[in-house]
């Protein structure tokens, strides 16, 4: 037992948080939950969303972001993110931030936009669609525009370069970005990211 436990999903949020506890190296137990909805995961994270993390120390954390912070708050040396303190560690989170309040609730109106509108017509429901695509196509073109190349930062690769990927394997227009397909496969060249994309089902 590692005394961590990694509660996912295949094709979920939950690839960029078994990417950053790759990339940390240290051991975490799987638990693959199938039905959000269940009584014993909505004991876990009422919102019945995976990523859930549980933490060695005991707390357990929702949240794919906070996720991440929590965990380069506990392993500094792992550089998840740039050094605190830091104009790169402050960009990084704010990009980090602004793809999970934006962009990553933009795919879920996408895919699901029967759950944001209460008239379940197929035409309200193409509506919320064509907004959320609208608005991921606002949203990755600003992120494109920050891109250093290969990565957001530059040359080093942060954990915000995973959520990046992840986010635009969802979304095929954001992939056709000549700067956005670079990051994917900049991202993809680290073994701890590849290996987690790849348990996920990402890039299928």
């Amino acid at each position: 037992m590692s005394g961590y436990t990694l509660y996912w999903k295949p094709g979920s949020g939950s690839m960029v948080v078994e990417a950053a506890l790759r990339l940390i190296g240290v051991g975490f137990d799987e638990v693959r939950v199938d039905e959000t909805a269940a009584p014993e995961f909505l004991a876990l994270n009422p919102a019945g969303k995976v990523p859930v993390l549980k933490l060695a120390c005991g707390p357990v954390i929702a949240e794919s972001a906070a996720i991440l912070m929590t965990l380069d708050d506990m392993f500094p040396e792992a550089r998840l993110l740039p050094p605190h303190g830091t104009p790169a560690h402050a960009k990084a989170v704010q990009w980090l931030v602004f793809m999970a309040t934006n962009i990553y609730p933009a795919c879920l109106r996408y895919y699901y936009p029967e759950r944001h509108t209460t008239d379940q017509s197929p035409h309200a429901c193409e509506a919320v669609k064509q907004q959320a695509a609208r608005d991921m196509g606002r949203d990755f073109a600003q992120l494109t525009g920050a891109v250093q190349g290969p990565f957001l930062l530059g040359q080093t690769m942060t954990i915000t370069d995973v959520y990046a990927a992840m986010l635009a394997d969802w979304y095929d227009p954001a992939k056709q970005l000549p700067e956005i397909a670079i990051l994917v496969n900049a991202v993809l060249d680290n073994p701890a990211a590849a290996e987690a994309w790849r348990h996920h089902g990402f890039g299928a």
